[in-house]
């Protein structure tokens, strides 16, 4: 299934090499879970993080559905 994976602020570095923008849509397993979602990429699993499915705070350990976007940030970041 597809979904989206958005990184913002100082996060947005995690991504790989050539990737423009903030987001990349991922191919993932039934099952994947918010926390497995972002891992790929070296987001803290912490308190450093704030990470969010669907624009709502869950449970890392929420699995995903098909289209729906995971956005993490760092809780610090400024505006």
């Amino acid at each position: 299934m597809r979904i989206t994976v958005k990184l913002l602020a100082n996060y947005k570095d995690m991504l790989p090499p050539g990737i423009k923008g903030n987001t990349i849509e991922l191919e993932v397993p039934h099952g994947t879970t918010v926390a497995e979602a972002v891992a790929r990429f070296n987001v803290p699993l912490d308190d450093t993080s704030v990470i969010v499915l669907n624009g709502l705070t869950v449970e890392l350990n929420t699995p995903v559905s098909e289209g729906d976007t995971v956005a993490a940030f760092s809780a610090i970041a400024g505006g």
